[in-house]
């Protein structure tokens, strides 16, 4: 007798669908009630008005609320490092061009924008309490530290500049990132992603003058 196996329409696998749509909408939902009523406010009760299913779902998919928000950081974080490590992985790009791409990648709206930023900045307010978000929303997270500064180091060698410190050069790179989504958190409605490109190039400029020409 021949083995029947599951194809994309049978039961088990839609039951496997739902289930995961099922989370993608509570993640969804989630991250909207943050940003509506912020962490503190945020309820089983909106979470799944938001969402349209039913009452106990959240409990069912995730154990608890409160899972239920970290897994809301794991995605945002998830979402965030995807950008950057797709073109530190792209070995056709040189290093000054991924040092631009990830800092293009950076204000992004896909990472970027009102929602996800006052969902960062309110899991930063929560993280030296609650020590499993903290991994999730580190500006200093040494993946990509370690990124920046590699990188930094390579254009060091390249041109052999003199007295150039490639961790000073990262510092202040990452420092200006984060000074400049919270510029962008405060005042969402005036923040021009392309001078902030512009700013983060002018500090590389003063770094490695003969990788970032000076624009007029």
């Amino acid at each position: 007798m021949s083995k029947i196996t599951a194809t994309a329409h049978s039961p088990s696998n839609a039951r496997e669908l739902s289930k995961s749509q099922n989370r993608k909408l509570l993640i969804e939902a989630a991250a909207d009630a943050i940003h509506k009523f912020g962490i503190r406010g945020t309820t089983a009760a909106n979470i799944h008005e938001l969402s349209g299913l039913s009452r106990g779902m959240v409990n069912l998919h995730f154990g608890s609320k409160e899972k239920l928000l970290l897994a809301v950081a794991e995605e945002l974080s998830a979402r965030y490092s995807g950008q950057w490590q797709a073109i530190a992985g792209d070995a056709d790009l040189s290093p000054a061009e991924k040092l631009v791409g990830i800092i293009e990648a950076d204000f992004d709206p896909y990472v970027l924008n009102a929602r996800d930023v006052a969902i960062w900045f309110a899991f930063r307010a929560e993280a030296l309490s609650n020590p499993d978000i903290y991994p999730f929303i580190d500006s200093r997270d040494q993946g990509f530290r370690k990124t920046i500064l590699e990188l930094c180091h390579q254009l060091k060698n390249q041109a052999g500049y003199e007295g150039v410190d490639a961790k000073l050069a990262t510092d202040a790179l990452i420092a200006l990132l984060e000074g400049l989504w919270t510029d962008y958190h405060l005042h969402s409605d005036t923040f021009k992603s392309t001078e902030a490109v512009k700013i983060c190039l002018f500090v590389l400029q003063t770094f490695f003058p003969k990788h970032f020409a000076r624009t007029p």
